[in-house]
């Protein structure tokens, strides 16, 4: 079984510009079931679909089940003002109205929380991690109140900094995970969190044109590297490829994902049976 535990299904994998386009006047249904049925074709069973602004991935769940996916959905991103997310979330300026926003996504259905601890590696800069970081007793309210009110908590988190500070907050899981060093993964080993590497985001941007290729490919054997030291001591990995990123099909993208962890003799299958457990509606 194929499980895709970090996707975003309003994505085509060509250009984030365009593709939220498509539904600023309303979902283009035909366009999300052809992602599903792209899913569908190359084995998805499960989708954890990290959400976005236009209601797509919460419309997404109400047909998954016609193609044969077990869906999930945090429904949007939560960041606060000035952070990363504002792409595929909604932003807050004080914890009151995060609880407003974890209300929110309750109303409309979510199965999680998704937040962000750090921004996302800027490859035209040598893969720094770009923006502001959050402090990790903002992080460590956020997962709490997320956790009172039975919502498990994915953090996209990259820098070793803001990964240990994600694992310290009790995240259920961490997203990407770039720049991990060993005492972010001893952190993440002890707390049982678990890691979705997406290591496919920057392995399909290999020869694209699109960025330095030696750039990237450094990235990537570091990051590869760190993955086999993190089995090693216990973290349990699952597959998920930020699906419809640059480069990564929907469907396809996951089965790149896949062999990418099995070249490196990862198994994710104890990883997305967590990750299918964890993030269930209402822990």
């Amino acid at each position: 079984m194929v499980f895709e535990c970090h996707g975003h299904i309003i994505l085509d994998g060509v250009a984030y510009t365009g593709a939220v386009a498509r539904h600023t006047d309303g979902i283009d249904e035909a366009f999300i079931r052809q992602n599903l049925e792209a899913c569908r074709a190359n084995g998805v069973v499960f989708y954890r679909d990290g959400g976005d602004k236009h209601g797509v991935s919460v419309f997404a769940k109400s047909i998954a089940g016609e193609y044969g996916i077990d869906y999930r959905t945090s429904a949007y991103i939560i960041h606060k003002k000035g952070y990363y997310g504002g792409m595929f979330g909604r932003a807050f300026e004080n914890m009151s109205e995060y609880r407003q926003l974890v209300a929110e996504a309750e109303r409309l259905g979510a199965d999680f929380i998704k937040i962000t601890a750090s921004g996302m590696l800027d490859f035209r800069s040598g893969g720094v991690v770009a923006g502001p970081m959050m402090t990790g007793e903002d992080l460590c309210e956020m997962v709490s109140i997320a956790h009172g009110e039975g919502f498990s908590v994915m953090i996209h988190a990259n820098g070793a900094d803001n990964i240990r500070r994600a694992a310290e907050s009790c995240a259920d899981s961490i997203e990407h995970g770039f720049y991990m060093d060993i005492t972010a993964l001893r952190m993440v080993a002890h707390t049982g969190a678990v890691w979705i590497p997406t290591c496919a985001t920057v392995a399909n941007l290999i020869g694209s044109g699109q960025y330095d290729d030696n750039v990237l490919q450094r990235i990537l054997n570091g990051h590869k590297a760190t993955l086999s030291e993190a089995v090693s001591i216990g973290v349990p990995v699952a597959c998920g490829i930020d699906a419809g990123a640059s480069h990564v099909h929907q469907g396809r993208g996951t089965l790149d994902e896949l062999a990418i962890l099995e070249s490196i003799g990862i198994d994710p299958s104890p990883g997305n049976r967590r990750i299918e457990e964890v993030f269930k509606r209402k822990c």
